[in-house]
C-alpha cells in the first residue's frame, strides 16, 4: 500500500518535472523550425516511457519470501 503510494507519487513528480523541462526546452532553446519540432516533441513524447515502465514495474514487484 505504502509503496504504491510512493510511486504514484514519484510518477506525477517526475511527469510534472519532465513536462516543464521538455516545454522550456522546446520553447527557449530550439530554433523555430516546424522541421525541429517535428522530430523534438514525438521523440520526447514517447522517451518518458521508460522511466515510467520501470516504477510500474517497481510498484508491482513483490518482496522476497512474500507469497502472492
Amino acid at each position: 500500500m505504502v509503496k504504491n503510494l510512493v510511486g504514484y507519487l514519484v510518477f506525477f513528480l517526475l511527469l510534472g518535472l519532465y513536462s516543464a523541462l521538455v516545454i522550456s526546452i522546446g520553447t527557449d532553446w530550439l530554433p523555430d523550425h516546424p522541421f525541429v519540432h517535428l522530430l523534438y516533441y514525438p521523440f520526447v513524447g514517447l522517451v518518458w516511457i521508460y522511466p515510467v515502465i520501470k516504477i510500474m514495474f517497481w510498484m508491482k514487484r513483490r518482496r522476497e519470501g512474500q507469497e502472492s
